[in-house]
Order: structure tokens, then C-alpha cells, then sequence
């Protein structure tokens, strides 16, 4: 099909596409980050019908990259091909160089791109997702904030996508504290969409982070009767709902969670890694026999993609996996991978593979050594990207490893320090002062493991 140019729902200029397959490539876009099934399917008909729409490919070459691993870089690269040699406006050809630095492995450089798309094109709804999304699993939340800020003034109600750009910069208000903001965006974003799955992800972080343990459950609750009619994220709902049933000790419950919603058979997608794995280690932490199945379920995927991954974060998930089901070359393999990619420049390959390396020690019993490389690295966590609930494993790890050494100082100092990243107003700041008054006087392992599982989620 022949095809000139056109402009998105935004009056953003098109290449290789008409108004038809313009119309139908914003509703994919629409459904992308609703997170419905099937869009990728739909797109890439969409291409077929329209072989010269480079920002086409680029959607396509972008969602490949988000896969996490790289295996998925070859398509991503064909696609990449294919945009280039198409026609496009100066803003499809930033989307280019962005794709081609994701491929690169040159953050900065698809930060830029994207930066310059905002600066002249700020309502560019793809730049601006791609940009935020990447900025957080790069530990980039300020950044993130500015940018979700920054464009804030040029989004209306009146703007095509707005609900969209809302969930998105809810979330970015909630990883650097601004919750009220955060709740005010995120119920907004709702009132368009009830079932948007990233709105709803940004509210309940407000209420994990506020203490609003009832709400969040009540938000889920609800949640659940349409989880299970998106695609693979709706995971990490349930896991959210997971973590407060956690708090609560329903342990059993957690457990129903990960086998029938969370991890319920072999599967290779980072977040699902994630979810499951986290959740594991802290009902073990807890004293909860968790069986060698689940683990098992993990390490099978594990040995698929943990020499692939490129969310770092994800490393040390996979290592876990691997120890908990005794496969020591793997983690060895894993280990070396990440090393590899560290000394071909990516910062957060080395960290992951240091941090990994120390959860071996504690693996080993090597509970000093493990604390102590873990106490040297613990300004570095949020490099690797991830929420500050996600982040709290590397704490609970090293508060276990502690415990171990009957370390009550450090203890202590550890688990008042998990607390700060709680403290957003004077009231936040007083309820802290009062709890580290009353973890001051802890001397026992049942103390500690009380505050880990509030803290958790409170």
C-alpha cells in the first residue's frame, strides 16, 4: 500500500502511513500501555500493509528491547533497518537514533534522543513512555520526575492520550515522594480508563508507601476481577496484592497467589522472574517453607535467560533461583555474564553482578563477608533501577545476614535506615522518629521480623 504522510491524534507529522493506518496505530499505541493482549500481533499486519512506516518499526523495534533480554535485539535491529530506509520526519528519525542506541547499549545517548524529541515535540506520547519507563529500570526517579514534570504544562484534558500521559506521570510523582500529586494524577487517569493498569500500579504505590494497607487491598480487590484480561504485567498487580497479604502474614494465601496468578508455570518475562523470586525470599526470611517446586518452576526459566538479560535488576532474581535449586555452574555462568557486560562499560552489570556475588556469601554462610559487601554497596541499590518495595530485598538480605552474626547494632541501624525512604512530610517525619525510638529498643528476632514484614508494604 502506498502511503504519503499524515498526522497522529496530536497533529504529529507521519511518514509512510495515511489517515486509516494512523487512526489504527494510535489505538494500538492506546493499547499498548493499557496493556491489552494481542498489539503486537496487530502491528505487525499494520506493517505489512504499510512496509515504509518507520515509526512503525520503531514501536516494534522499542517493544522487542522491552522484552529484557537478547534474543529479542536481532528483530529489534531488522526493524531498526527497515525505519531507516523509509522515509521520515526529523522527530521519526530521533525515534531512530534512540532504537539505535537502546541497541548500542548507550543509555545516554537514547536519553538524549528522547529528550530532544520532548524538548521540540512534547506531546509525543511514545518518547515520553519510552523515556519515562527506561529512566526508572536505569534508577533514574529524578530524572524521571523532571521529565514527567517538565512536560506536564503542554498535557490537557483536550490532548488525545491524556489519561495516558497521566499514569505516567503519577508514577513518576510517586518515586520521589510526591504521593498526594501521585493520588491526585492516578485517580484522574481511572476516571478515563478504570481498568488502566498503570494508574492503578501508581495508586497502589501511595498507599503502600503512606501505610494504607486497606485501601491498597480494597483497590486490588477489585482489581482482580479483570487482571486476568491483560497481557503478562497484570503479574505484578497480583504481586502488590501478594505483598499485602504478606503484611498481614497470610501466608498461605501468598503462596495460592504465586502459583495461581504470580508464577503459576514456567516463564521466562523479567517481572514475572521478579515477582516470584522476591516473594519467595521473604517468606523464607519469615520462617515459611516455600517447597522446592516454586523454586524449581523459576530455575527453569532461569537457565533460559539469565546470560541474557538486560534488566539488571532482574540478575540477582535469577541467581537466587539457581542457588535455591543447587545449579552452582549456572550462577557461576550468570555471574560471568554480568561481569562480561561490565567490563564492556554498563555500570549496572557490574553492580548487579557485585551484589549477586555477595548474596552467594550469604548463601554459603559467609554472613560477614556477605554483610560487609553488601553494607559497601547499599548507596548504589537504586542504580539498578526498580521501585523502592522491589529495592527492599537487598535490605531484608543483609538484616538476615545480621541477624546471623547476632549483629544488634547494625541490626538496628538497618532497619531504621529502611524506614527513611518513607519520610515525605513533617507528619512522615514524626511517625519516623517515634519508630526508631522503639526499634532502638529491639532484642529479638521476632522484633525484626514483625518490622520487616510491616515494612514491607507500610
Amino acid at each position: 500500500m502506498n502511503a504519503g504522510q499524515t498526522t497522529d491524534a496530536r497533529g504529529l507529522a507521519l511518514c509512510g502511513i495515511d489517515a486509516k493506518g494512523a487512526e489504527q496505530f494510535e489505538a494500538m499505541i492506546t493499547d499498548s500501555y493499557y496493556y491489552r493482549v494481542g498489539v503486537q500481533d496487530r502491528l505487525e499486519v499494520l506493517l505489512q500493509a504499510y512496509p515504509g512506516f518507520a515509526l512503525g518499526h520503531v514501536f516494534r523495534g522499542y517493544s522487542l528491547m522491552t522484552d529484557g533480554v537478547t534474543s529479542s535485539h536481532t528483530q529489534a535491529a531488522t526493524h531498526l533497518q527497515m525505519a531507516q530506509k523509509a522515509a521520515a520526519t526529523p522527530r521519526e528519525r530521533l525515534h531512530q537514533e534512540a532504537l539505535l542506541a537502546w541497541l548500542a547499549h548507550d543509555p545516554q545517548a537514547r536519553g538524549l534522543a528522547f529528550e530532544q524529541i520532548l524538548a521540540e515535540w512534547p506531546l509525543d506520547l511514545l518518547a515520553f513512555r519510552q523515556h519515562t519507563g527506561t529512566l526508572f529500570w536505569m534508577g533514574n526517579k529524578r530524572h524521571q520526575a523532571q521529565i514527567a514534570s517538565s512536560a506536564a504544562s503542554q498535557w490537557g484534558a483536550d490532548i488525545p492520550g491524556y489519561a495516558l500521559f497521566l499514569s505516567a506521570y503519577a508514577f513518576a510523582m510517586v518515586e520521589v515522594g510526591q504521593y498526594p500529586e501521585a493520588e491526585r494524577a492516578g485517580k484522574k487517569a481511572l476516571e478515563y480508563h478504570a481498568e488502566d493498569l498503570w494508574a492503578l500500579h501508581a495508586l497502589t504505590h501511595v498507599f503502600e508507601m503512606q501505610g494504607r494497607r486497606r485501601e491498597g487491598v480494597a483497590l486490588l480487590d477489585q482489581a482482580a476481577k479483570f487482571l486476568n484480561d491483560y497481557n503478562l504485567f497484570r503479574g505484578h498487580l497480583w504481586w502488590h496484592l501478594a505483598m499485602f497479604r504478606y503484611t498481614e502474614r497470610a501466608y498461605d494465601d501468598v503462596l495460592q497467589l504465586i502459583d495461581r496468578e504470580i508464577y503459576p508455570k514456567i516463564s521466562g518475562f523479567y517481572l514475572d522472574i521478579q515477582n516470584a523470586a522476591s516473594l519467595l525470599v521473604r517468606l523464607e526470611l519469615q520462617g515459611v517453607a516455600v517447597g522446592t517446586e516454586r523454586w524449581e518452576r523459576l530455575a527453569q526459566a532461569s537457565l533460559q535467560t539469565a546470560t541474557q538479560n538486560t534488566i539488571w535488576f532482574t540478575t540477582l532474581h535469577h541467581v537466587l533461583a539457581l542457588l535455591r535449586t543447587g545449579r552452582h555452574a549456572a550462577v557461576e555462568e550468570t555471574l560471568a555474564y554480568a561481569r562480561a557486560q561490565g567490563e564492556n562499560g554498563s555500570e549496572q552489570a557490574r553492580l548487579a553482578a557485585k551484589i549477586s556475588q555477595a548474596v552467594v556469601a550469604y548463601s554459603q554462610g559467609q554472613s560477614r563477608h556477605a554483610l560487609d559487601s553488601l553494607l559497601a554497596l547499599r548507596q548504589d541499590f537504586g542504580l539498578l533501577g526498580a521501585s523502592h518495595v522491589q529495592q527492599d530485598l537487598y535490605q531484608q538480605i543483609m538484616i538476615s545476614a545480621a541477624l546471623q552474626l547476632s549483629d544488634w547494632p547494625r541490626i538496628r541501624q538497618l532497619l531504621k535506615e529502611r524506614r527513611t525512604v518513607r519520610i515525605w512530610n513533617p507528619a512522615s517525619l514524626e511517625e519516623f522518629n517515634v519508630l526508631a525510638r522503639r526499634i532502638d529498643t529491639f532484642r529479638t528476632t521476632e522484633q525484626v521480623n514483625a518490622e520487616l514484614r510491616q515494612e514491607a508494604v507500610a
